[in-house]
């Protein structure tokens, strides 16, 4: 004989429905993972009262198009019912003694069944005694509860009956996806039945998690994970938040903006492939496939609560990479030179942030210089004096001509690297830091004797190039194969720095020297020796003039403006029709 109660929800279940499926939960698939995270909970309290217990999870596609998650955990008496179903929001978890041990803490989990289901039925036989139960919740608030005559297996049952705008996620292979995704390493056999065939969905003793695993094991079970090779795989614990795995480093470049794809579970149900906040911010170059038994989840259970917990066991995170680093410096240099090679860029973001590694790996760091790229160890091997540029329009400009005066020179101008020379200079005062400026190049060029003949060269190509707003001069420098270099006007100039208070206040207004674009000529090189000696041939010292201040332009890798570029093709035109019209003449 049954008997039965009908009642009303104690909230606005269509409103909670609205809550969970637009708001708090992510996709449609969430009630998957609470029905399995249900069936891990009542196994577990079982499992506390009889340690030798053999848990599972039966999940079944049905020919009538339902689908049951059955368990064999403690299951649910009557009054558990009435309290746990009928009140929305109670969790049947929190006044446990070992609360701990379940990844949910929440009562609104069943909730998210109502997303793809009108009708949720329950049906549960304790193991503590009583007679059976069925309890079923429908959309519209309403709930019945019944107790059946026959007798149930211990545990529960939960019977769902899809609406048919999302029978889709119910075919077979699709839901095995699903279930497969979330309970892969669920620590009870999870069996999904199907047209008479029963299936093994998960493994409870994941490769990963086993210690005794070899890294190519490793790298293997990686690529299948994320369908993408790796450079290395190395394993980490964290006492804070008891978080356990493998971290493998991607073997190729990626930007601190891209979002690395993860495999990040809570007590072994899959939580988000995303870091969730475990990896430190500078931590782009590792992907993770971790489990945490100690953290907490979020309402939705897609991510951790930030706490204090959280924020220690992504501190211990972040010194396990730093400890596989050093270990790599230490005992296989091939591995740390290939992943220095892809990751020198988020090396660098972890050396700017932290001395003891800024130390350990500046050495082997590399950096850009007019000389090539070449180590750090080996920028500061030539001279304890360290020259850089700060930007990269400087670096164009000095790369050449500094290299001729002898100076070794780094191009600073990138993510990281001027912060790391000033950081390691100050750790280190035997080295020093030398900033070098266009300006500063010239100042080092020879001067040239104040005669009738050089003011004049100098006179005639300043009137030449006055529309440009270019100043000439003549100098003796190095290379003599380098007629003219052309610097372009500084940045730093008097007008930037008087619009800035605290320099003004601090009386450095009118400290910068301001220097205009400038083309120096060689008085070493041929080509200019020549061009001295014809000045007075106007038309002529016109059209070199024009034809090298264009060149110098073109290699200084700056921008040529039409009117310059018509300047430099007239002029060799001229040039051509003054030697064709001198061979005529010679013909005749």
């Amino acid at each position: 004989m049954e008997k039965e109660d009908n009642n009303l929800f104690q909230v606005n279940l269509k409103g909670m429905i609205a809550l969970l499926s637009e708001h708090i939960y992510s996709n449609p698939n969430t009630f998957v993972r609470e029905l399995l995270q249900n069936c891990v909970d009542a196994i577990k309290v079982l499992r506390n009262i009889d340690e030798g217990y053999n848990g599972r999870i039966d999940v079944f596609l049905n020919e009538d198009g339902t689908t049951v998650f059955q368990d064999n955990g403690i299951g649910l008496k009557e009054e558990e019912v009435y309290r746990f179903l009928t009140v929305i929001g109670e969790s049947s978890k929190r006044d446990t003694p070992d609360a701990d041990d379940f990844i949910g803490r929440f009562g609104i989990g069943l909730l998210s069944c109502f997303v793809v289901t009108n009708e949720i039925k329950v049906e549960s036989q304790s193991a503590m005694g009583g007679q059976p139960v069925c309890w079923c919740g429908k959309v519209d608030g309403t709930y019945q509860m019944t107790f059946p005559d026959e007798e149930l297996a211990i545990g529960s049952r939960v019977i769902l009956h899809p609406k048919n705008e999302w029978t889709h996620l119910f075919d077979y292979e699709s839901f095995k996806k699903i279930l497969t995704n979330y309970g892969e390493i669920l620590p009870y056999p999870i069996y999904l039945h199907h047209q008479g065939e029963e299936e093994l969905i998960n493994t409870p003793c994941p490769i990963w998690l086993n210690p005794k695993v070899t890294r190519k094991e490793l790298l293997d079970h990686g690529a299948k994970v994320f369908h993408s090779s790796a450079l290395d795989v190395f394993r980490i614990h964290t006492e804070s938040g008891k978080v356990d795995g493998v971290l493998y480093v991607l073997p190729f470049r990626t930007q601190f903006s891209v979002r690395n794809s993860h495999k990040v579970y809570l007590k072994r149900m899959l939580l988000s492939e995303d870091d969730c906040n475990l990896l430190p911010s500078w931590a782009f170059f590792i992907r993770c496939l971790v489990n945490a038994d100690g953290l907490l989840s979020t309402a939705s259970r897609e991510s951790f609560v930030s706490n204090d917990l959280l924020k220690d066991a992504r501190k211990e995170i972040g010194i396990a990479i730093k400890d596989y680093l050093r270990g790599l410096i230490q005992n296989d240099r091939p591995m740390f030179n290939k992943m220095l090679e892809v990751h020198h860029f988020h090396i660098k973001a972890i050396a700017s942030e932290d001395n003891e590694m800024l130390r350990l790996f500046m050495d082997y760091l590399p950096f850009e210089t007019n000389r090539g790229m070449r180590s750090f160890g080996n920028i500061r091997s030539v001279n304890n004096v360290i020259c850089y540029t700060r930007n990269l329009e400087d670096f164009r400009q000095v790369r050449r001509i500094a290299g001729a005066q002898g100076w070794l020179v780094v191009n600073a101008a990138y993510t990281f690297d001027e912060t790391l020379l000033k950081k390691y200079v100050r750790l280190n005062p035997e080295l020093t830091l030398d900033e070098i400026s266009p300006s500063r190049l010239l100042e080092q060029f020879g001067e040239v004797a104040p005669n009738k003949e050089y003011r004049s060269f100098e006179a005639k190509a300043n009137e030449l190039l006055k529309r440009f707003g270019c100043i000439c001069c003549l100098k003796h420098f190095t290379p003599v194969d380098t007629p003219v270099i052309f610097v372009a006007e500084e940045k730093e100039s008097t007008t930037k720095s008087a619009n800035n208070p605290l320099m003004a206040v601090l009386g450095t207004v009118n400290s910068g020297k301001q220097l205009p674009p400038t083309l120096t000529f060689n008085a070493d090189n041929e080509m200019v020796q020549t061009l001295l000696k014809i000045q007075d041939d106007n038309k002529l010292f016109q059209h070199v003039v024009h034809i090298l201040y264009v060149q110098s332009l073109l290699q200084g890798k700056y921008t040529v403006n039409s009117e310059e570029m018509e300047l430099f093709n007239h002029s060799l035109c001229e040039l051509m029709t003054a030697k064709m019209n001198d061979f005529i003449n010679f013909l005749n």
